[in-house]
């Protein structure tokens, strides 16, 4: 028995490449958790998921009751998930002393898949939302929840091509491997074609799919996404804005300045002074969202890939690249809402640390005539300016010195006069142009 998702959002009649029905929900005043278990607690021929991350034990004992009613489950995990989301690995547990079959990705990077596929209601379920009660339900309407929609579609080659990649991946003994009660694997549905319409890596590279598209756009480009740490992604945006495209961007304030992630503030600076517009989620939350829009071309890039190396080629990841104009309407109108209220704030660049030098030292005497200046630029800096000079305070001596976060710095200065003082000082600089000056330190020669 097949039993529709209510409410669908129906697709119009000839404007999508094929029929879809899709709906798309929101935890921002929606319980998108009572969606999802209404599907778990009615399939009654077989329910898959692949999951980076559960938390949420009222999902996990409605997958066990499924289990329990003898309809088939399969579930593709991630233990390694564990150790950042400590709650994930009781959850594993619960779920494998319920003998519900479970696989992981033994051999590679992590499966980074948030799906679940209804086999009797035609139905999956997908997106960049964890299985985590505050990316599904608001803690307050409208003011406190984690921005990060995910779909329901019973469009039959979406959830055809989902399928077969759930299948593809349960039944690799190279790259997957028993985590419980599934030490014999085999497939559950026919040999189906992928949608030409989705992207599934490692299979597929994101961003390879993603540039002709982002450099063919001509009319606008609409992003919100929460991780940004790779070059392609961000250039292409700044390519837009030279041939004069607009571009918007809504991104995740906590990842700004965090030092395991400095890429972030690179190449956030580095869009900002291109032109590219940015603001900040600024309601009470999260954002955690991965979504493009490019306006000329109708067309909504939305799922679990962020703008990273690993989501681009190596982690188990879906996109779906629609051009349905009512899914694009969906997006657009959550995007200009985000942009045009207080949910956002205006992004602003700040200076780097300071240069922490560290030689020659201050005052030192009896350098050569060839004397090596070193400092740390720390995380924030990637560019400086040099000032070296015999009087004090120094001249600028060379510009825009390319530097490596959290690294050392040293710059090699040559054909300086014997029996002289020199005077020098750094002045750190963001890719957004923000700085920070270092005192001035002398040496002799």
């Amino acid at each position: 028995m097949r039993i529709p998702v209510a409410l669908l959002v129906a697709a119009v009649v000839g404007s999508a490449p094929h029929a879809t029905a899709n709906e798309v929900c929101e935890a921002m005043a929606t319980d998108c958790r009572a969606k999802l278990l209404a599907l778990i607690n009615t399939e009654m021929i077989g329910l898959d998921a692949g999951m980076e991350e559960i938390t949420d034990t009222v999902l996990a004992d409605a997958i066990i009751a499924r289990h329990q009613a003898h309809v088939p489950v399969r579930l593709i995990v991630e233990p390694r998930r564990t150790k950042p989301e400590p709650r994930n690995g009781p959850i594993l547990d619960k779920l494998k002393a319920a003998g519900i079959p479970m696989r992981y990705r033994a051999v590679g990077d992590i499966v980074h898949w948030k799906t679940m596929i209804f086999a009797g209601q035609n139905t999956v379920e997908f997106g960049a939302a964890q299985f985590t009660t505050s990316y599904l339900i608001p803690v307050s309407a409208n003011v406190n929840f984690t921005q990060d929609p995910i779909l329901f579609s019973t469009d039959a080659t979406v959830v055809h091509s989902f399928q077969r990649k759930f299948d593809d991946a349960w039944v690799d003994t190279v790259s997957f491997a028993n985590y419980a009660n599934a030490s014999t694997v085999s497939r559950a549905y026919p040999f189906y074609d992928i949608d030409p319409a989705l992207n599934f890596v490692p299979a597929e590279n994101f961003f390879t799919r993603s540039k002709p598209l982002y450099d063919a756009e001509k009319t606008g480009i609409d992003v919100i996404m929460y991780k940004i740490t790779v070059a392609g992604h961000a250039d292409s945006l700044i390519r837009a804005v030279r041939r004069g495209v607009p571009v918007r961007l809504i991104t995740e304030p906590t990842l700004y300045r965090r030092k395991d992630n400095v890429w972030q503030a690179y190449y956030l600076a580095k869009m900002y002074a291109a032109g590219v517009k940015i603001r900040d989620r600024a309601h009470l939350g999260f954002l955690h969202q991965k979504t493009t829009l490019l306006y000329s071309q109708n067309r909504t890039v939305f799922g679990s890939s962020n703008w990273t190396a690993a989501s681009n080629a190596t982690q188990y990841e879906h996109n779906y690249f629609s051009i349905d104009p009512v899914f694009f309407g969906w997006f657009r109108d959550i995007f200009v809402r985000k942009w045009s209220s207080a949910e956002t704030m205006a992004f602003v660049p700040l200076p780097p640390d300071p240069p922490v030098y560290v030689s020659p030292l201050d005052a030192a005497a009896g350098q050569t005539t060839t004397v090596v200046l070193s400092w740390k630029p720390g995380p924030w800096a990637h560019r400086a300016d040099v000032y070296l000079s015999t009087s004090s305070p120094p001249a600028l001596y060379l510009r825009d010195v390319s530097l490596s976060p959290n690294s050392t710095k040293k710059l090699t200065i040559s054909g300086l006069l014997a029996g002289t003082t020199y005077y020098w000082k750094i002045v750190s600089k963001t890719m957004a142009g923000q700085t920070a000056t270092g005192s001035v330190w002398s040496f002799g020669t």
